[in-house]
Formats: structure tokens, C-alpha cells, sequence
């Protein structure tokens, strides 16, 4: 019985050894390829990944540079928009008081057109008056004298 387990073993290991030969005979070519040009590509790979790494961080610098640049000038945005709103409110404010003295200049100068306009009629209906006397006496005067037989 021992003769036959090492007789086993070797029939065993040599079909296994036929098997695997047989395999990368197949596919020796296809894979040698494959293997040299994936290592070469990977080797490639490796190799780029420190300049793509500065890359990355210079970039990643600009984009920081660019976001400090950006927060700056909304912070000088807002300032700005502060001022001009404390500056708004100032002009709403000397426009209130514009509008009440331009509306205060408006009625008193409604008032005076007013007031002259009724001086202006006084003075045309005392002046009517008076002619209207000085013609009813001369009318009066002159139908008396006709009556009488003067003239």
C-alpha cells in the first residue's frame, strides 16, 4: 500500500502539471501582451499621479485664492449695500421734508392766487358800481330834463 499512495501522487501532480501547461499555452499570448502593456500603462499611471497631485493642489490653491477674493469683495458688497441703504434712508427723509415745504409753498401760493383773485373782482365791482352810478344819474338826469321840457 505504500508503493501506490507515492504512484498516486505522481500521476496526480504530473496531470495537474499538463493541465496548468496547457493553460497558459492557450493564453500565453493574448496575456503576455496584456500583461507587459497593463504594467507598462500602470507604470504610467504611478508616474503621472505626482504631477496630477501638484496639479490638484495648485488648482485647489486658485479655487482658495479665488473664494478669499470672492468673500472680500461680498464683504465690500455688503458694506457698500449698508451705506447706500443709510443713504437712502437720508434722501427718503430730506425728500419727506421737500415734499412738505413744496406742498406747504404750494398752498400759500394757492392762497395768494386766491386772495388776489378776490381782490381783483373787488376792484372790478367797485369800478362797475361806479360807472353804473355815474350812468344811472346821467340816464336820470337826462330823462328828468326831457320831462321837464328843457331840452
Amino acid at each position: 500500500m505504500p508503493k501506490s499512495i507515492p504512484g498516486y501522487f505522481i500521476r496526480v501532480l504530473l496531470s495537474t502539471c499538463i493541465l496548468f501547461t496547457i493553460t497558459l499555452a492557450s493564453t500565453a499570448h493574448a496575456a503576455s501582451a496584456n500583461i507587459f502593456s497593463d504594467i507598462y500603462s500602470g507604470w504610467e499611471r504611478v508616474s503621472e499621479l505626482p504631477g496630477e497631485v501638484n496639479a490638484l493642489q495648485e488648482s485647489y490653491k486658485q479655487t482658495l485664492e479665488q473664494l478669499n477674493q470672492t468673500s472680500t469683495q461680498l464683504g465690500q458688497a455688503q458694506a457698500s449695500v449698508e451705506a447706500f441703504k443709510a443713504q437712502n434712508e437720508q434722501l427718503l427723509a430730506q425728500n419727506q421734508k421737500l415734499t412738505e415745504m413744496v406742498s406747504k409753498l404750494q398752498n400759500e401760493q394757492d392762497a395768494r392766487t386766491a386772495t388776489t383773485q378776490r381782490i381783483q373782482t373787488m376792484v372790478i365791482t367797485v369800478v362797475s358800481l361806479i360807472a353804473g352810478y355815474f350812468l344811472l344819474i346821467r340816464v336820470m338826469r337826462w330823462g328828468m330834463r326831457r320831462r321837464s321840457g328843457r331840452v
